[in-house]
């Protein structure tokens, strides 16, 4: 009989998927990996509960060489990898883009060299994460950066390379600089003007009304506690982490 901490283990069907694309399966280079599905059961229970590697449950494996693995793992751009192999057929049709801060916990501070991607607002140690998502609000691509960290600033790096018909976004994106190279990337921009604008730009109202589904993407995301507070001390590593939710996000509609 299952315990209760193994009810959301990866089920057979979702195994099936991600088995050809892991690193270690029988008829890739390198050593046979018997226990990538453990592993993976491991990872996705720590970050979905926010648990201290520590508190691993055993039947798991031991804590020090899942956390030995997963930052291997990390360092190679597996995690990264898996995501971009697993995104099924985006729709493009509209492309989102939006930021949306995380509470950095206590433990999460102190990395060797001083903090990573972290700095003080009025409510403490903050991060930032940005988000592309398709027009269906499935992510396609993440970036961290410290709380105060201007939106518009990581506009670039989310559609750098990606191409949609129009590309949504708040008015904290209204820039020349962004507006341009949505057009230069075939985008028709719909992004309220600010008000300090001497000319104000039309935009499609109807169509800004779907923007709500970034803040969805936001709200499953950050239903894994791992990803709604910050307790990775390496940026790297809380990267990683987005990408692993992300992945789990594309398989379950997969």
């Amino acid at each position: 009989m299952n315990s209760a901490h193994r009810r959301h283990d990866i089920s057979n069907f979702i195994w099936e998927l991600l088995e050809p694309y892991l690193p270690g399966r029988e008829g890739s280079w390198g050593g046979i990996a018997h226990d990538n599905r453990r592993f993976l059961n491991a990872v996705f229970w720590t970050l979905r509960t926010g648990a201290p590697w520590r508190d691993l449950p055993p039947d798991y494996g031991d804590w020090k060489n899942t956390h030995r693995r997963f930052c291997r793992w990390r360092d190679k751009g597996i995690w990264e990898a898996l995501l971009e192999q697993l995104v099924d057929e985006p729709d493009f049709e509209w492309l989102m883009i939006d930021a949306s801060h995380v509470k950095v916990h206590p433990h999460a501070s102190g990395a060797k060299g001083g903090n990573q991607d972290m700095s003080y607002t009025k409510g403490g140690l903050n991060t930032k994460l940005h988000l592309a998502v398709d027009a269906h609000g499935m992510p396609v691509r993440v970036v961290v950066t410290q709380g105060t960290t201007a939106d518009c600033t990581q506009a670039g790096r989310l559609i750098e390379g990606l191409t949609a018909e129009y590309l949504l976004a708040d008015r904290g994106y209204d820039s020349d600089a962004i507006l341009d190279q949505a057009r230069k990337q075939g985008m028709t921009p719909v992004i309220p003007p600010k008000k300090n604008r001497k000319v104000q730009r039309e935009y499609d109202k109807e169509l800004y009304k779907l923007r709500h589904r970034i803040e969805n993407a936001f709200l499953h995301l950050k239903r894994w506690r791992g990803i709604a507070t910050r307790y990775a001390k390496n940026t790297a590593s809380f990267l990683a982490a987005a990408h692993i939710r992300c992945l789990v996000l594309w398989l379950n509609i997969s």
